[in-house]
């Protein structure tokens, strides 16, 4: 049957029941999951965690009639805690709307006990946070079974259950906005684990995410700030007619950058050696070239290198090309989005919902332009207090190197020129990029897909490139694109010469055909959306802006439980 094969293959953990749904006579050991368990079910006693606090834990919700996790019901009266504390807002001290009933639905972060049959709970949901106050006296109304439910849900609920309160608006005397319950809590999903206050140190953090989140409020809230930093991004392409597209992450080759690929096969093709992504580059670009006219895509990309404080095999980019579009143009835009950025990132932080607290205001220097900007080549002359050797000229690596060790310099393991000029740029550029800066018109030979011309003042042969530097950290590459089929054959040719490592592959044949129908005179920029983010969130791992962490945490997902305090 053709339509259950393809359902199969895009939800193969949800055929894998179905299968056995279709058989009346099957009893298959995840029937639970199938049905719609609407009152306490004794089998799961039998099916807690074996651990003696878990199996107490059940024990206690089966008593009260709560160890179920029931299907959610359409609910008129259901509104979210943000909205909530929107709709009633103007609320004054000790007014309570007798005929407004409403549905809250959230996860418990406390519960108080006041007297005798006196509770305040806090609920919480998307980092709104709304209290409870729940009488048995208010609720019970001389039904003896209420009360008894009542109190038996009361002895059993806790931090991290998951419930919903239903009763009427009201602000308290002391000004807090409640809900003052007319029924007893529902819960919806029980916490068979204890949440920790804490989580005791940082691998336990990463590792057990879903923990970290509950307890760490600003690992939320820069996860949230990621997403908002994500969609002012796309908004600000979209409302300049850039159309998203999506391109290849597994291909036959890397694409457009120079680093060590993720290497695999597909069942299809086993004799074909495939490649993970390293850019998206060389697919945009063909896009251009078929008449789209301005591209943006944002995703993930892999390079099979190192991972430190800032790099992560698998990050998130964005890239975009803008037909008839310059590097003044590119740095322009790229000052509007920062700045814009940073203005958002205030907005958030001054918030009076308090979602964005953790996250520190963006410095002034931020959220104004033009950004500094320094040129590669007399920057560093500058620095060394003499000129750089002809870079063209046949001993140009050599005349480098000597730079290199006269001021003490290490030398890269494979001494090529784009790599030796990289370690004169981190001795003598990025020091000197505090605030945001724009580093420009670096030599040909480091951006084999960029224009090139030559520098009348340096008289060397220079891209137009330029990056954009905060706080020392590289946060975007921007170019004039290499629109010649001539030019960009001859530097895939110099390419391969400077790089004869395994990181880089013959010339792109297939691209240089495309260049042959014509692309047009084209900007292109990217960006790493992690460290962005990371400057944003003032985090200083990468870790802590990834919602899973490093590939080194995701690795080692599975392990025991975090030691908590």
């Amino acid at each position: 049957m053709r339509g259950a094969s393809s359902f199969r293959s895009l939800r193969p953990c949800i055929s894998r029941s179905l299968s056995s749904v279709r058989n009346p006579h099957s009893t298959p050991s995840n029937s639970l999951l199938t049905t719609g368990i609407v009152g306490s079910n004794p089998r799961y006693l039998n099916r807690c965690h074996s651990t003696s606090a878990n199996t107490e834990r059940c024990s206690k919700l089966e008593s009260a009639g709560a160890l179920k996790w029931p299907r959610i019901q359409s609910d008129s009266n259901a509104v979210s805690i943000a909205k909530y504390l929107e709709r009633y807002a103007e609320l004054t001290p000790g007014e309570k709307r007798h005929q407004e009933n409403v549905v809250v639905r959230g996860r418990v972060v406390s519960v108080r006990k006041a007297g005798g049959q006196l509770f305040f709970l806090d609920v919480e949901a998307d980092g709104h946070s709304v209290q409870g106050v729940f009488e048995g006296k208010s609720i019970h109304s001389g039904s003896s079974s209420i009360l008894q439910q009542f109190n038996e849900v009361f002895s059993v609920l806790r931090r991290g259950d998951i419930v919903a309160l239903s009763g009427n608006p009201h602000r308290t005397k002391s000004g807090q906005l409640s809900v003052f319950g007319t029924d007893v809590p529902s819960i919806l999903s029980p916490s068979l684990s204890i949440h920790p206050r804490e989580l005791a140190d940082s691998e336990a953090r990463v590792r057990n995410r879903h923990v970290d989140m509950l307890v760490n409020p600003k690992v939320l809230q820069t996860l949230r700030l990621r997403s908002h930093v994500i969609q002012y991004i796309r908004n600000f392409l979209l409302e300049d007619n850039f159309l998203e597209v999506q391109t290849p992450i597994v291909a036959g080759d890397a694409g457009g950058a120079i680093a060590k690929p993720f290497i695999t096969n597909a069942t299809e093709f086993p004799e074909k050696q495939l490649a993970l992504r390293i850019a998206p580059e060389i697919w945009l670009k063909r896009l251009l070239v078929g008449g789209m006219g301005s591209v943006f895509e944002i995703g993930p990309v892999f390079r099979n290198e190192g991972l430190d404080a800032t790099h992560n095999p698998e990050y998130t980019t964005c890239e975009f090309y803008k037909s008839f579009a310059n590097l003044d143009d590119l740095i322009k835009m790229t000052e509007d989005m920062v700045v814009g950025i940073g203005g958002l990132v205030n907005e958030l932080h001054a918030s009076p919902k308090k979602q964005f607290e953790a996250i520190p205001k963006v410095s002034e220097a931020l959220l104004k332009s033009p950004f500094q900007r320094l040129e590669f080549v007399p920057t560093i002359e500058k620095q060394l207090g003499f000129k750089l050797p002809d870079l063209l000229s046949h001993t140009a690596t050599e005349d480098l190197t000597a730079i290199l060790n006269k001021n003490s310099i290490s030398i890269p393991s494979s001494p090529d020129l784009p790599r030796l000029l990289d370690r004169l740029a981190t001795a003598y550029i990025e020091p000197l990029c505090d605030g945001p800066t724009f580093v420009i018109n670096h030599p040909a030979c480091m951006a084999p897909l960029a224009k090139s011309y030559i520098d009348p003042s340096t008289k060397q042969l220079v891209s137009a490139r330029a990056e954009l530097y905060i706080e020392k950290k590289e946060i975007a590459n921007m170019y004039e694109e290499e629109n010649s089929p001539i030019e960009q054959r001859e530097k895939f040719v110099q390419q391969a010469a400077f790089r004869s490592d395994e990181n880089v592959a013959t010339v792109d044949e297939s691209y240089i055909g495309a260049l042959e129908f014509g692309l047009p005179p084209t900007g292109g920029w990217g960006c790493g959306i992690d460290r962005l983010v990371m400057h944003f969130a003032g985090a200083s791992r990468i870790s802590d802006v990834l919602p899973f962490g490093s590939l080194r945490n995701v690795v080692n997902l599975v392990n025991p439980a975090p030691r908590t305090r």
